[in-house]
């Protein structure tokens, strides 16, 4: 019975299941092996629930965690991405239980986070095929040109480098998406399943980051605008939409109150967390930097966005409705984080806080790939940024943005002015030196980069060279023919899911032309 249903789900759902294989796959092969982000302290927060059914502590832990009225100590940022760790908590925890009465605490630590090291790539993998799924459905994209679109939106940007960080943008990202999917949904079949499954997606969201407000109010616009129909209805929809959020509502404000006794407050919004989310920036600033600045340009980090902005009319044109939403959505959220403090969301790669809107922004340029590709100009540009784009997410994949920050800061050339602004030592042309200097230092044998009392010597060396699990492993001791068989799977997995997409895809043709013969 339960065969014959994952049978007839495959069935029904092959195109997307081998589109988030495919991607899985690339994501997993170019994973790190090890997460350094903020997620550990939410994952901390996962691990509490599981072994002791708590979301406190007793003693303060390190990282993002503050003591609350109750005298225990929470973690500042929201359960959101917390939640979703749960499962590989567990099966972490069940791993713990049975190796620790023959394997060292220590190597189980490192089989643990390994682990967890992939759940990010879940995470991207899911909102590329979700991406995937918005063209085909709700563009009615062919399927070569969604795939194609998709892949410049997962390879071109810093998309791909955050598929392998659990920073909870991440996580908003997909839900997001999903939110985005269910509302192109309902505007074409009316039916209220699909306001429901948007603001659960958008309520999860919001959990996960307060900040996801701003998607919500943009989700009420489109579907208060979406379609034809009376006021009554229109009413009734938005009704169900604050319904479906009153359990994400009342939780929000009974951990606010937890963690800070006052339901409407949460913890990153007190003066501990004023450093960077603070909304007493200043506003040009912060918008210039998220928009032309060296080291945090969102042009730099996703290129393809300016082709975006050059055809955003047409696509106006085309889908008035979803470009009322992707502006509102865009405008609002650059504003907000063009005003905190940190605007380019202190460490992180590129302007982190706009790796969640991401997709959505990318859609005028999806949806008129076809279009593009027809123009010589266009056609031109695309492929020079798309290049770029491909070659800086490349670089941040075979090095590390977080151990080149560090790097830079021995150095003196870590703060705002070299970083940020600066031609020469911006993140980005720091990114494309360390990238070919991973590469020149694996030919030569060149002495690795070591930087003093911040990390393993593991770590240096897979960011000194290529930060992939499989070269750790092989530095680590494991065999290389052990490592080539962990590999090979992946490997196949990408070839198998991009056959299957490309014979779907012939046969979606051929149906086509027989129909169009049959018309004619």
């Amino acid at each position: 019975m339960i065969i014959q249903a994952l049978i007839s789900f495959y069935q029904q759902y092959k195109l997307q299941i081998n589109v988030f294989i495919f991607f899985w796959s690339i994501f997993a092969f170019t994973n790190s092996g090890v997460d350094s982000s903020e997620g550990l302290f939410h994952y901390e927060v996962a691990v509490q629930i599981v072994k002791h059914g708590q979301l406190g502590f007793a003693t303060q832990p390190e990282g993002v965690f503050q003591v609350a009225p109750n005298g225990r100590f929470y973690a500042g940022h929201e359960i959101g991405n917390t939640l979703f760790m749960l499962p590989t908590a567990f099966m972490n925890v069940m791993l713990e239980n049975i190796a620790s009465q023959f394997v060292s605490s220590e190597t189980i630590e490192k089989a643990k986070q390994f682990i967890l090291s992939f759940q990010a790539g879940i995470y991207s993998s899911l909102t590329a095929t979700i991406f995937f799924t918005i063209l085909r459905v709700g563009f009615q994209q062919t399927i070569i040109s969604s795939f194609i679109a998709t892949s410049f939106l997962a390879f071109t940007t810093f998309f791909w480098t955050y598929s392998r960080n659990l920073f909870d943008g991440v996580l908003c990202t997909t839900l997001l998406t999903i939110s985005c999917l269910c509302l192109i949904r309902h505007r074409q079949t009316q039916e209220s399943k699909f306001i429901i499954a948007c603001f659960i997606a958008l309520g999860f969201a919001l959990i996960t980051r307060v900040s996801m407000v701003l998607p919500i109010f943009a989700a009420c616009i489109y579907l208060f605008i979406s379609h034809q129909a009376s006021i009554t209805q229109k009413l009734r929809n938005l009704i169900l939409a604050g319904v479906t959020l009153i359990p994400f509502a009342i939780w929000q404000s009974w951990y606010n109150f937890l963690r800070t006794g006052i339901f409407y407050k949460s913890p990153v919004q007190t003066s501990v967390y004023a450093g960077n989310n603070a909304l007493d920036g200043n506003i040009f600033v912060g918008l210039s930097g998220l928009l032309f600045s060296p080291g945090k340009s969102i042009f730099i980090y996703a290129p393809l966005i300016l082709i975006s902005i050059l055809i955003f009319r047409r696509f106006a044109r085309q889908y008035p409705k979803e470009a009322i939403y992707i502006s509102i959505l865009t405008v609002l959220w650059l504003l907000l984080h063009a005003r905190l403090r940190s605007w380019y969301g202190a460490a992180g790669w590129g302007p982190r806080h706009l790796i969640t809107i991401l997709p959505i922004i990318f859609l005028p340029f999806a949806v008129n790939l076809e279009y593009i590709w027809s123009k010589i100009s266009l056609k031109i540009t695309a492929i020079i940024l798309a290049g770029f784009g491909f070659i800086l997410g490349l670089s941040s994949i075979i090095s590390n943005w977080h151990f080149r920050m560090m790097y830079a800061i021995e150095r003196n050339l870590g703060d705002d002015q070299n970083f940020i602004w600066g031609w020469t030592h911006s993140q980005a042309i720091d990114m494309l030196q360390a990238g070919v200097g991973n590469i020149i230092r694996i030919i030569t044998k060149s002495p690795i980069i070591v930087i003093q009392n911040t990390y393993s010597e593991a770590n240096e060396y897979a960011s000194s060279t290529l930060n992939l699990w499989a070269n750790s492993l092989i530095y680590a001791g494991i065999p290389w023919f052990v490592v080539v068989v962990l590999i090979i799977p992946l490997f196949v997995l990408i070839f198998v899911s991009w056959r299957n997409i490309l014979q779907i895809s012939q046969q979606e043709s051929f149906l086509q032309a027989r129909l169009n013969a049959l018309l004619r």
